[in-house]
């Protein structure tokens, strides 16, 4: 029960973690853009008629958080990596 909720539920909330990490790290510097984008594609998903879009309002919840962290680590990766350029 807990691994069938852990894969389930949370396996998908991982690639959100690295799929934000990358962002921060390569792509975006700007909060607002992440969590206007991570908001709106919840709420995307939330309306789209395929099964594996649908999830509890929790999960939703911890993909943001995921997004959030990921997001933070990438800026300091980044962060880190530009001040060794110098």
């Amino acid at each position: 029960m807990v691994m069938n909720l852990i894969y389930d539920e949370n396996l998908w909330t991982v690639g959100h973690f690295f799929m934000w990490l990358i962002i921060g790290r390569y792509f975006l510097k700007s909060w607002l853009i992440v969590i206007i984008l991570s908001i709106t594609w919840e709420a995307f998903e939330y309306y789209i008629p395929y099964d594996i879009a649908k999830e509890t309002w929790f999960n939703k919840f911890t993909d943001l958080i995921a997004n959030s962290f990921g997001f933070y680590v990438g800026l300091k990766i980044r962060k880190y990596i530009d001040s060794k350029k110098v």
